[in-house]
């Protein structure tokens, strides 16, 4: 199983890491500037437990999608970094950091 890491603060305190199985969508906003990731079943009684904004370089949130979906489905390793603040790791160079981390209470 490949799991999806997130941490957005800078300080190791406000990540997430999910089971990419979990991921049921992706949403770009109508900025092109951001995406949306959401995923569902972690466990929780709702239906979409949550999703994670990623802030892209501007007009690039199609090519930061294509280098998500292409680390989910061809990457190899299963813990896959998508985008770590702390450390300046992201999946795509069209990744500017990692914004909101919602998780269904």
């Amino acid at each position: 199983m490949k799991y999806l890491y997130f941490e957005t603060d800078g300080d190791e305190t406000s990540g997430v890491c999910i089971p990419a199985s979990s991921v049921v969508g992706l949403d770009v906003h109508t900025n092109n500037q951001t995406l949306e990731i959401f995923f569902n079943d972690l466990g929780q009684a709702n239906a979409n437990d949550g999703s994670v904004v990623i802030a892209c370089n501007a007009g690039k949130t199609k090519e930061a999608a294509e280098d998500i979906a292409k680390a989910i489905y061809q990457g190899a390793g299963n813990f896959i970094v998508i985008a770590d603040d702390t450390n300046s790791e992201y999946v795509s160079t069209h990744i500017a950091n990692c914004g909101a981390i919602n998780l269904a209470s």
